[in-house]
């Protein structure tokens, strides 16, 4: 926006002064010729009449080149992006089936450049369950989540959906059916209405909308603003806060009703003030989806039919709350901060904590 803002100055008002500058000059100049009576009066303003005659073709010329300049500099950046070629075989011929959401990973082991991040990592999720994924930072969880999607291809092992590699899927197919929430929420300086249907596009009517904000605990505070659904947000949504942020983009989620949903960290940033409005709207949109959940919340872990613990890169435990807070020490030290806490103690601990709403 400040680039933009910036070019509009440029190409207002610098054609004018550098006229107004050209006129100066010259009309100057021609008085110190006709002092020096080497260019008479009539001259001049015969000269000067000449001058004003080419003003308007010469601000137009000034102001074009101005703007084509902008648009150069824009241009080269956008085709650079378009013209960049993915090293991922789309596959549009590929399977494109509706997704049940059954994922299974099988020894899956993948590395950046030379260095491992994950190693044979397997496990088995079924349609309409909840998976949370924990570890210390740098175990593989995010990147973990980055392969179901294919943002990168495994370089060993398989990762099936409904029993079919997701290199076998069309790539539009596989990522229009799962959603990606992560904590640094991207929105767009468009209206909120345009936000929410970003997934969809033209095939999102207004009422679908709105449901989906009253589902993501959105509604009432889109109502708050003076423009409501047609509201323009901010770059990144920076008139809005990070809970605000957080709900628009669980509406966009919703709308889209994916069968595969991955949650990124996507709550670590939201103050306790809005956590239980977070908390309501995440589990809505958990029901009836298979969900990757990332997260150091022990109130969202515990909702999990099985969690995974990485450390780095390897899956060293993987069970329900209960029995991995019993037999994984790793596990209890990432939500207990401390080394060893008697099971009898957090067990106790565990009774009183109060149930989400």
């Amino acid at each position: 926006d400040l680039f933009i803002k910036n070019g509009e100055i440029q190409a207002r008002y610098l054609p004018p002064l550098f006229l107004g500058i050209a006129l100066a000059g010259a009309f100057l100049h021609g008085l110190f010729l006709v002092t020096h009576h080497q260019l008479s009066v009539g001259s001049l303003v015969a000269y000067m009449g000449l001058m004003g005659i080419i003003r308007f073709p010469t601000f137009i010329s000034i102001w074009s080149f101005n703007l084509v300049q902008l648009g150069i500099a824009g241009a080269q950046r956008i085709l650079t992006i378009l013209r960049e070629e993915t090293e991922l075989d789309e596959n549009e011929n590929g399977y494109s089936e509706q997704m049940r959401g059954e994922i299974v990973f099988e020894n899956v082991t993948f590395s950046y450049s030379d260095t491992p991040v994950l190693k044979h990592i397997s496990f088995h999720a079924e349609p309409g369950q909840t998976i949370a994924i924990v570890g210390q930072t740098g175990a593989g969880k995010s990147t973990l989540t980055k392969l179901v999607n294919r943002i990168y291809d495994v370089q060993e092992g398989h990762i099936f959906i409904d029993g079919v590699d997701v290199r076998d899927w069309s790539m539009d197919a596989l990522r229009s059916q799962i959603s990606t929430i992560e904590q640094d929420i991207f929105l767009f300086s468009r209206s909120i209405t345009d936000n929410i249907a970003y997934g969809l596009g033209q095939k999102a009517d207004q009422a679908a909308i709105e449901q989906a904000a009253r589902d993501a605990q959105a509604h009432d505070f889109i109502l708050n603003f003076k423009d409501g659904y047609k509201t323009v947000i901010g770059e990144r949504g920076v008139t809005l806060s990070g809970g605000q942020r957080q709900r628009i983009a669980i509406a966009r989620a919703l709308l889209t009703d994916p069968r595969i949903l991955v949650l990124d960290d996507s709550t670590s940033a939201i103050d306790s003030a809005t956590e239980d409005e977070i908390q309501k709207a995440i589990r809505r949109l958990l029901q009836g989806r298979t969900t990757l959940l990332i997260t150091h919340r022990l109130s969202q872990i515990r909702w999990a039919d099985k969690i995974l613990v990485l450390r780095k890169g390897e899956l060293i435990d993987q069970g329900t709350h209960s029995e991995l807070i019993g037999r994984c020490e790793l596990y209890r030290r990432i939500f207990v901060h401390r080394d060893r806490v008697p099971t009898g103690q957090l067990a106790a601990e565990q009774s009183q904590e109060v149930p989400l709403p």
